[in-house]
């Protein structure tokens, strides 16, 4: 705003110029037009003209505190040349005419000038506020629209006990960010759910895995400790308890397997083909079994999953040990596939399959199929590595293979 006062009082500078110095080279009416001019723009209290003598010649301005000679030799040496006090804008130019060399000066009062400043203060002022209250009731409208997804969530959360703990949450018409906060809960709450489902189990497998080997012991002993015996007979027994221990601590194993005590449930990056080909081993091994393998994968990548060994192989060594007893340890086929993007693995035997009846219970705790009463078993580990397949997102299909036998089918999640 000075910048502009300045340039206006140089407009009014030049025009006084003309009308003390120019007077007797104009016109009559050229000199009516700029008194005119010059009678609408500054007053002649405002205008001094010095000499080269730095005497006031004309000009009406009091200018004996204000304008000093060497303002007027700066004039002079610049030929034009401005400065401010504290009341007014003082602008002066150096003009050559034909009697002489002059500077004149005008000023103008900042009064106006500080009103104008105050006046502008004083609207800035109201628009800040103004602007203030706005942001504050726009932001409060904002937020409780920005916000109404969360607030969703929350009342959504609130809501949740020990009955509808795993229900997912829902979200509608949200932003990105919303719905992917949504989709890790729910897949969070996934996992937990799982994890609870399998501790859930766990009591129903204590209770029933130990019971068993416990029961068998007290029996032995008890017989044994109410009949002499030969020395034969007491081999025979401590055999019979060797082997109940045996089950006994593999059973406790299994115990703190799926209870997390082992694991903990801490999910890497493995090779399912790896942990395969142990339990095949395995397999060999204890019961020289007879398996064939298959890999027809042409992407070795669907052979990596995120999953626990430990688990997995738990859950794979029931799947292909009841291949073996069921099919009274004939050859068995396990076939790697890779079908819509996804790792299937099938396991095939030619056993006494599983009776249409028993298929939808089949994989219930304690649950045995209607013609298994010719082989041990206890109807807890098919439930179990069902559980496990399914806190790793691995479908577990059974059916019936043709023209015996069964088929334990293995769905893997999508290649992502």
């Amino acid at each position: 705003m000075e910048h502009n006062e300045l340039l206006s009082l140089k407009n009014k500078t030049l025009l006084a110029a003309i009308y003390y110095l120019e007077a007797d080279e104009t016109g009559v009416v050229e000199r009516e037009t700029v008194i005119d001019q010059l009678r609408k723009s500054i007053s002649r209290s405002n205008i001094a003209v010095f000499n080269d003598q730095n005497i006031l010649v004309r000009g009406e301005m009091n200018a004996a505190t204000d304008i000093s000679t060497s303002f007027l030799n700066k004039v002079r040496s610049q030929h034009e040349s401005n400065y401010i006090t504290k009341d007014f804008f003082y602008n002066g130019l150096f003009y050559k005419d034909n009697e002489g060399d002059f500077v004149v000066i005008t000023r103008e009062s900042k009064s106006e000038f500080n009103q104008q400043l105050l006046t502008l203060l004083q609207i800035l002022t109201i628009v800040f506020l103004v602007g203030i209250v706005m942001v504050y009731i726009f932001s409060n409208l904002l937020g409780k629209f920005a916000f109404q997804p969360l607030t969703n969530i929350i009342d959504q959360i609130k809501e949740r006990d020990n009955v509808n703990f795993s229900k997912p949450l829902q979200t509608k018409d949200s932003y990105t960010e919303i719905q992917d906060l949504v989709k890790s809960y729910n897949h969070f709450i996934e996992r937990i759910d799982k994890t609870f489902i399998i501790q859930k189990n766990f009591i129903d497998y204590v209770s029933h895995e130990l019971r068993t080997p416990i029961t068998a012991l007290l029996l032995t002993l008890e017989v044994t400790h109410n009949k002499d015996r030969s020395k034969e007979e007491y081999q025979q027994v401590l055999n019979q308890l060797s082997q109940y221990v045996i089950d006994l601590e593999e059973t406790l194993d299994n115990m703190m397997l799926l209870s997390g005590a082992k694991t903990k449930f801490e999910f890497t990056k493995i090779h399912i083909d790896e942990i395969i080909w142990q339990v095949i081993e395995q397999m060999i091994l204890y019961h020289n079994a007879q398996i064939e393998v298959n890999i027809l994968v042409k992407n070795s990548d669907f052979l990596i999953i995120n999953g626990n060994p430990q688990l997995l192989q738990l859950a794979l060594n029931n799947i292909i040990e009841n291949a073996i007893k069921y099919s009274d340890n004939q050859p068995i086929k396990i076939l790697f596939e890779d079908k819509n993007n996804h790792l299937e693995i099938s396991v095939f035997d030619t056993g006494i399959g599983i009776p249409l009846d028993d298929v939808p219970n089949i994989t219930a705790n304690f649950f045995r199929g209607q013609n298994t009463q010719f082989y041990t078993g206890k109807g807890i580990g098919l439930s179990m590595a069902n559980i496990i397949f399914t806190l790793h997102n691995i479908q577990l299909q059974l059916k019936n293979n043709q023209p015996k036998g069964t088929i334990a089918k293995l769905s893997f999640p999508e290649n992502i």
